[in-house]
């Protein structure tokens, strides 16, 4: 039994060693880590219909992991900007690689861009342009951004998450969207007058 829990134990430690290479060349890692989930593709096609992506948008994808929703916003929904952040520079590999196998167009290519970056450390004025910020993040992180994104976002602009609420915002839609394996939750927001 005890071999079984050491075993346990030193597998786990290996598991959280093999991530720090990728998080000490960013600095530091940050003060929440939202483990990568890839968004069903179904659910990124709802979410960016919900949030009424269209041409002449700048759409925001907080913790973008392989990159899916700014490149679906861009190619599918024509959106004139998107920009995704992850913390994690493997994560932003991963979203070269998509954007390599999307077959995007040079002009959709410029419109595109990936950073690194903690979410957690944005300002109200890094929003000041977005028409869309898309997210599935932690409750927690949800709940910390809500305030920046709710001073920094123009009135009109689109909040959607994936499965996560924003805490005590009430939601001015919500939708379940069955993807390939499960249902899920999207949400949406509107940025009222100020």
């Amino acid at each position: 039994m005890r071999k079984l829990l050491a075993f346990v134990v030193l597998s786990a430690a290996a598991v959280g060693l093999a991530r720090l290479p990728a998080l000490a060349q960013a600095g530091q890692e940050p003060e929440i880590v939202v483990p990568f989930v890839p968004t069903d593709q179904k659910v990124v096609a709802a979410m960016l219909k919900m949030a009424d992506v269209k041409e002449g948008d700048t759409v925001y994808d907080l913790g973008c992991g392989d990159g899916r929703i700014v490149i679906t916003a861009v190619k599918d929904f024509k959106a004139k900007k998107g920009l995704g952040i992850d913390f994690n520079p493997e994560r932003l590999k991963d979203c070269e690689k998509s954007m390599e196998a999307a077959k995007l167009s040079p002009e959709q290519k410029k419109k595109i861009t990936f950073k690194q970056g903690d979410v957690l450390k944005m300002t109200p004025e890094e929003f000041k342009d977005v028409d869309v910020v898309t997210m599935y993040l932690l409750p927690e992180v949800n709940r910390r951004l809500a305030p920046v994104l709710q001073k920094g976002l123009k009135p009109g602009s689109r909040i959607v998450s994936h499965d996560f609420d924003m805490g005590d915002w009430k939601e001015d839609k919500r939708e379940e969207v069955q993807g390939s394996t499960r249902s899920h939750t999207v949400y949406l927001w509107t940025i009222k007058k100020k």
